[in-house]
């Protein structure tokens, strides 16, 4: 069987590859790995494990999101609480 060269299908899985392609567009199937339809495309990609927790994730990456809110509710709450204070001490200092 000669070499395989683009444009044709893919001896792998038969999906078109076009002209100039280095690789199969489907299946991930080159030249250096000759054309065989046993490649892993996402070898080294470190993708998590089929058991993974999305939720949990966000969680540990960023934090309770919860807790952020409870956060800006004090902040906003000691701001009203300080301009409350400097209104009521302008209206007394103006009597």
């Amino acid at each position: 069987m000669a070499a395989f060269k683009p444009p044709g299908q893919c001896p792998a899985c038969g999906e078109w590859v076009t002209r100039g392609s280095a690789a199969c567009d489907d299946c991930g199937a080159c030249a250096k790995s000759g054309w065989k339809s046993d490649t892993n495309i996402y070898d080294g990609l470190d993708l998590p494990d089929e058991d993974f927790d999305y939720d949990d994730f966000i969680n540990r990456e960023f934090g309770r999101p919860a807790a952020s809110m409870d956060r800006r509710l004090f902040w906003r709450i000691v701001a009203a609480v300080l301009l409350g204070v400097m209104v009521l001490g302008y209206l007394m200092s103006a009597k």
